[in-house]
């Protein structure tokens, strides 16, 4: 059966890399389309056998994402800062890759104990995220959502702004109740 580029693109279950993936008009060979069939349509199990593909995502480092399913775990995206940085990483990654590795990514979240710890979800399963707005109270305090100013923090940090690492303690600390 051949799929065309469209219907493939379709499969994937993020809405923002099906967009990106059509804004920048992607083709995939026959084999990548074959691959991707494979995985996201047949579900069959990951194989070890040079089944990588370059997949394009739209995240950069900084941006605040979900993985689908999970909408209230909120991240920041760790693995490339532009559309160069990704193609980079994915010269180096696609010779000693697979399906598996295909999309991974590195996503910061914050723990409960106030820490931020690490997960590689595929970016093909995560959709951007939107922090609760809570502009409508008219003094802010640092024990009002400290769990969305860290991760706004964070966000600023890796994507290099100015924000500083003392803050971003500071509210970390509060959200796990040290503060």
């Amino acid at each position: 059966m051949e799929l065309t580029n469209e219907q493939i693109i379709g499969l994937f279950p993020s809405k923002a890399v099906r967009e990106y993936l059509t804004k920048i008009n992607w083709q995939f060979c026959e084999r990548d389309r074959q691959i991707i069939y494979r995985y996201l349509s047949l579900k069959e199990e990951p194989s070890y056998k040079n089944d990588y593909v370059t997949i394009p995502f739209p995240f950069r480092s900084g941006d605040l994402v979900y993985e689908i399913g999970n909408e209230k775990h909120i991240c920041v995206f760790c693995s490339c800062k532009d559309d160069e940085d990704f193609f980079e990483i994915d010269k180096r990654t696609k010779d000693f890759s697979d399906w598996i590795d295909a999309g991974s990514t590195r996503v910061e979240f914050l723990e409960s104990d106030g820490k931020f710890s690490h997960q590689h979800p595929c970016a093909y399963n995560l959709e951007f995220a939107q922090l609760p707005d809570d502009s409508d109270k008219e003094t802010q305090t640092i024990k009002d959502n400290p769990y969305k100013h860290a991760l706004q923090i964070a966000s600023e940090l890796i994507r290099g702004t100015n924000s500083s690492i003392e803050c971003l303690q500071m509210y970390c600390e509060a959200y796990a109740g040290k503060i």
